[in-house]
C-alpha cells in the first residue's frame, strides 16, 4: 500500500514539474525559438507599426498577395501560433494525466485532493481553448495579426481606415476580399475544432453522469468526483457551443467580423 501511494506522490511531482515547464515554454518558447530567424518582431509595439505599415502598403498594391513586408509578418505569426499549439496540446496530455492521478487518490484522501483534482482539471479544460484558439490562428494568421493594430501610429490609424471604409462601401478590391476570405478561414477553424471538443466533452459528460447514477450513491468520494468532472464537463461544453455560435455569425457576416478584429 505505502509502494503505491509512493508511487502516486512522485508522479504528482513529475507530472507537476512537467506543467510547470510547459506553462514557462508556452509563454517564453516562441520568442525564444524565433528570435534569431525574426529579429525585427520582438518588440509587440514595433510589431505594430510594422503590422499598419505593411497592410496600408498591402491596400496599395491592388493584390491579393502580402506585399514581402507583411508576408514575412504573417509567416512569423504562424510559426508563434503553431509552436504554441504543439505545447498547449502536450499541456493538455500532462493536465489530464494529472488530474486523473489526483482524482483517484482523492477516493481515499481528503477534500483538499478533491480541490487539487477539480483545479488541474478546470487547467487542461482551459489549455484545451487554448489549443482551439491558437488553431484559429494558425489557419489565419493574418487575421491573428490584426488585433495588434493601435491608432497610436499613423499606419496603423489608415488602415484601421482603410479597412472600415472599404468593408463599409462594399469595396471589391483583392486586399479588402483576401482579408474577408482569411475571417471565413479563421472561424471556419473554430467551428470544425469546437464540434471536435463538444463531442468528445459532451459524451464524457453523459458518461460520468450515468456512472453517477449507478454507483454507490453512500460513497461521498465517488459521488463528488462524478459530480464535479460532470460540472465541469457541461461548463466546458457550454463554453465551447458560445464560441462556436460567434464563429457561425462570424462567417455569415465576415465585414462586421472583420471590423471587430480590428477593434471598429
Amino acid at each position: 500500500m505505502s509502494t503505491s501511494v509512493n508511487r502516486s506522490r512522485w508522479s504528482i511531482v513529475a507530472l507537476s514539474c512537467a506543467g510547470a515547464a510547459l506553462v514557462a515554454a508556452f509563454v517564453l518558447g516562441p520568442a525564444a525559438l524565433l528570435r534569431g530567424r525574426y529579429p525585427q518582431f520582438q518588440d509587440q509595439s514595433v510589431m505594430s507599426e510594422l503590422l499598419g505599415r505593411g497592410l496600408v502598403d498591402y491596400w496599395g498594391s491592388g493584390l491579393r498577395t502580402y506585399p514581402p513586408g507583411l508576408a514575412e509578418m504573417v509567416d512569423y505569426w504562424f510559426e508563434w501560433h503553431a509552436i504554441k499549439i504543439i505545447i498547449s496540446v502536450l499541456l493538455t496530455a500532462v493536465l489530464g494525466l494529472l488530474a486523473a492521478t489526483l482524482w483517484r487518490r482523492s477516493l481515499t484522501a481528503g477534500v483538499g485532493c478533491v480541490v487539487a483534482a477539480a483545479t488541474t482539471t478546470v487547467l487542461s479544460l482551459f489549455s484545451v481553448l487554448v489549443a482551439v484558439l491558437n488553431i484559429q490562428s494558425t489557419v489565419a494568421p493574418v487575421i491573428a495579426l490584426l488585433p495588434m493594430l493601435s491608432a497610436d501610429n499613423a499606419d496603423g490609424q489608415t488602415a484601421q481606415s482603410l479597412i472600415e471604409n472599404g468593408v463599409q462601401s462594399g469595396d471589391s478590391r483583392p486586399p479588402l476580399l483576401e482579408l474577408l476570405t482569411q475571417v471565413e478561414h479563421y472561424n471556419w477553424a473554430a467551428i470544425v475544432a469546437t464540434t471536435v471538443v463538444i463531442a468528445v466533452v459532451a459524451t464524457g459528460t453523459v458518461i460520468v453522469f450515468r456512472r453517477h447514477r449507478s454507483s454507490d450513491t453512500t460513497n461521498g468520494a465517488h459521488r463528488r468526483m462524478f459530480v464535479a468532472l460532470g460540472s465541469l464537463g457541461a461548463v466546458m461544453t457550454i463554453a465551447m457551443a458560445l464560441l462556436f455560435v460567434a464563429a457561425v455569425v462570424a462567417v455569415v457576416d465576415p465585414g462586421e467580423a472583420l471590423l471587430g478584429v480590428v477593434g471598429l
